[in-house]
């Protein structure tokens, strides 16, 4: 998750998400399956389908990894047994979070002073089947913030001085949504039948991006909600810059509530820099990165792909998002960092995904 301007670690730590988002979708058809929500959760399914495919516990604590300056990127890797692991890259080294027996993956990533958070799900095994746990992980030990009775899980990641945000949502009765916040670990429940995608942290204000089960976009600003819109759409990603307040998401950007720039494809996440407003996300089948409303494709559309996170430090531009492999064999998908348009794919076992970035100078 993201911040524009705040103090140096803010404001590289600031500017984040959202991942975020997070932010994460995933379907089965090769166009909607291209969204993959099981690891991704943008929240396209229902809760039911979301939870899907856990099994067991991992926790994967034998990797301590600390903050400092470098390119951190989140999301998963599917290792040779089909499994998806919860995983960070720094500086294009993976290093995994969870220990690969069991799904896991990470939503949003977000590093302050020497420690990297990092926030999504893992699984236990509960009475009537598995359960994904809400989970951050800070240096790479494991912070269960859930419960091992409900479903639940986290899509965004913040830190303001030494207080800790998490945004997400549990799941109650098999398919009703509750998004919620934790701040340091103690839960509040901001509204019934809604997900939490992306928080953001400005002064003593604490700014929460969502949507409701009939896809109704929603922003709350210390608990209390504003809806953005009566049309389905979405609210993925939440940045804050100064006394203005954006949020993105479906096909839409709003600026303190109003309608910045409405135009084709679908948007995951928002940064701003300076006077310059950046949005990551797809038009059709090809990664898109718009800059003040004018969109840069990052893919050539011969393959389906995604921009899922970016992220702005001094001159250069980070998103980082999926591509389907050149041969698609149901193998896993291809993990990317673009940096200035440049392309890097992500070292991973059999494919994965990557959903935020943060970078540290």
């Amino acid at each position: 998750m993201e911040a524009a301007n705040h103090s140096k670690n803010s404001a590289m730590e600031a500017e984040n998400h959202v991942k975020h988002g997070a932010s994460l979708k995933s379907l089965m058809s090769r166009a909607d399956f291209l969204r993959t929500a099981g690891l991704g959760g943008l929240g396209l399914l229902s809760a039911g389908v979301i939870f899907s495919g856990c099994d067991d516990d991992d926790d994967g604590d034998e990797n301590v990894i600390s903050g400092g300056k470098g390119e951190y990127i989140a999301g998963w890797e599917s290792n040779a047994q089909g499994i998806n692991v919860a995983v960070l890259w720094k500086n294009g080294v993976i290093q995994r979070l969870t220990d690969g027996t069991q799904d896991g993956a990470a939503h949003s990533v977000f590093v302050s002073g020497n420690d990297v958070y990092a926030a999504g799900f893992s699984c236990v095994p509960g009475s009537t089947g598995p359960v994904r746990v809400a989970t951050l992980w800070k240096n790479g030990v494991v912070q269960n913030i859930t419960g091992e009775t409900q479903n639940a899980q986290v899509r965004s990641v913040f830190v303001s001085g030494s207080d800790v945000y998490v945004a997400g949502y549990g799941v109650v009765g098999g398919n009703q949504w509750i998004a919620k916040f934790w701040k340091n670990g103690t839960e509040e429940t901001l509204t019934s039948g809604y997900e939490a995608n992306s928080v953001f942290i400005s002064g003593n204000d604490v700014y929460v991006a969502g949507r409701s089960n009939n896809l109704r976009p929603v922003l709350w600003k210390n608990g209390v909600a504003q809806n953005l819109s009566s049309d389905q759409s979405d609210a993925r990603s939440v940045y804050v810059s100064g006394n203005d307040v954006y949020v993105t998401g479906g096909n839409r950007t709003w600026k303190n509530g109003e309608i910045l720039y409405t135009i084709g494809g679908t948007r995951n996440s928002i940064f701003v820099s300076g006077n310059d407003v950046y949005v990551a996300g797809k038009i059709s089948e090809r990664a898109v990165l718009w800059k003040n409303g004018e969109a840069e494709y990052l893919t050539d559309g011969t393959r389906y792909a995604e921009a899922r996170s970016v992220y702005v430090s001094g001159s250069d531009v980070y998103v980082v998002g999926e591509e389907l492999p050149a041969t698609y064999n149901n193998a896993g998908w291809v993990a990317v960092l673009w940096k200035n348009g440049v392309r890097q794919n992500l070292p991973t076992t059999s494919g994965g995904r990557a959903y935020s970035v943060f970078v540290v100078k």
